[in-house]
C-alpha cells in the first residue's frame, strides 16, 4: 500500500481534483488528500461514506454511471475495487470519460496469478464476509463479491487500452501479509514470496500497482 500511496501522492498537488472511487471509511490517504481541497469520494456504501472523515465530498454513486461532468478530474484513485467489477470495462470508460485530458488513473489491486486469488476464488463469495472477519477482523458490511475480471496486466492493460489510456507505470509488487495471520504462516509468505522472486514466476507477485494516463481526443 505504501507503494500506492507514494503513486498517488506524486499526482496530487495543492489545485488538483482527485476522485476516489470505492474510498467508504478509509483514511489511508489522509496525508496525500490534505494537500487538496478538492477531494471527491464515490462509493455505493453510504454508511460507510458517512463515516469519512477525509475526503471532502462524498456521493453514493455506482462506477459505471458517476455523476461528474467531462473532464472534471485530474485523478482518479482506484484501490482495491477492480477485483470487485463485474463489467470492468464499462467502469474504466466512465473513469475515462470523467477524467481530463492527461489526468491519471492510479490503481492497486489483486494479481490473478497470485497464490492468494487462487485460494480466495476456491472459496464462494457468500463465505467471504465470514473469512475476512476471523482472519482480517473486517465487518461482514466491508466485504463485496469478487469477479476478477481486470485482474491480470496482460487482461488489465487491453481494458485501459480499449478505455483510451496509455501506460505510464505498471508494477508487481510482492507483499507477504495476505497469509500472516501468525508466525509461521508469515514465514511461509516470505519464503513464497522469494521463491517468486527468484524464479520465471515474477508475473504472480501478489500486486498489480499502476499508473495510466488518458489519451488524447479519439478521431474515430
Amino acid at each position: 500500500m505504501s507503494l500506492y500511496r507514494r503513486l498517488v501522492g506524486e499526482k496530487v498537488g495543492n489545485s488538483t481534483r482527485v476522485l476516489d472511487i470505492g474510498c467508504g471509511h478509509s483514511a489511508y490517504l489522509k496525508d496525500v488528500y490534505d494537500q487538496t481541497p478538492f477531494t471527491y469520494g464515490a462509493d455505493l456504501n453510504a454508511e460507510a461514506l458517512a463515516k469519512n472523515q477525509v475526503i471532502k465530498n462524498t456521493v453514493v454513486a455506482d462506477a459505471e454511471d458517476l455523476p461528474f461532468e467531462d473532464g472534471f478530474f485530474d485523478v482518479v484513485a482506484l484501490a482495491w475495487v477492480l477485483e470487485h467489477l463485474e463489467r470492468p470495462a464499462k467502469v474504466l470508460r466512465e473513469i475515462n470519460r470523467v477524467l481530463r485530458s492527461g489526468g491519471c488513473l492510479v490503481f492497486l489491486t489483486p494479481n490473478a496469478w497470485n497464490y492468494n486469488v487462487w485460494l480466495t476464488r476456491a472459496l464462494p463469495n457468500p463465505s467471504h464476509p465470514l473469512v475476512v472477519r476471523r482472519f482480517y477482523g473486517r465487518a461482514e458490511h466491508d466485504t463485496y463479491p469478487t469477479y476478477y475480471r481486470a485482474n491480470s496486466s496482460r487482461r488489465l492493460g487491453r481494458l485501459l487500452v480499449g478505455a483510451n489510456f496509455e501506460r505510464e507505470t505498471l508494477i508487481l509488487n510482492g507483499d507477504p501479509s495476505y497469509i500472516s495471520f501468525n508466525r509461521p504462516t508469515f514465514e511461509l509468505a516470505c519464503l513464497l514470496e522469494r521463491v517468486i522472486d527468484v524464479t520465471s514466476a515474477k508475473q504472480a507477485r501478489v500486486h498489480i500497482i499502476g499508473v495510466y494516463r488518458k489519451a488524447g481526443a479519439r478521431s474515430d
